[in-house]
């Protein structure tokens, strides 16, 4: 099973701890997906990586896999 982090500062998740400023292990997208992100105070380290964000919750992820009903930012 692949871990997952979300960023303690501002929700953003990723496969990857070293892609965010503040990690913390999560269990599954369960976890988090459909709490509330805020992209607006999204970290700068991510801001770049981010390319995907969740129609349901606006979680932003790295990923489509890492959210429940992703669309591209970019």
């Amino acid at each position: 099973m692949t871990k997952l982090y979300e960023c303690g500062k501002c929700g953003v998740v990723s496969k990857e701890q070293t892609h965010l400023c503040s990690p913390v292990s999560v269990e599954n997208m369960h976890s988090y997906c459909g709490a509330s992100g805020d992209a607006s105070s999204m970290c700068d380290s991510i801001r770049e990586k981010a390319e995907f964000t969740c129609t349901t919750c606006g979680r932003t992820a790295e990923s489509p896999e890492l959210i429940c009903s992703s669309i591209r930012l970019h």
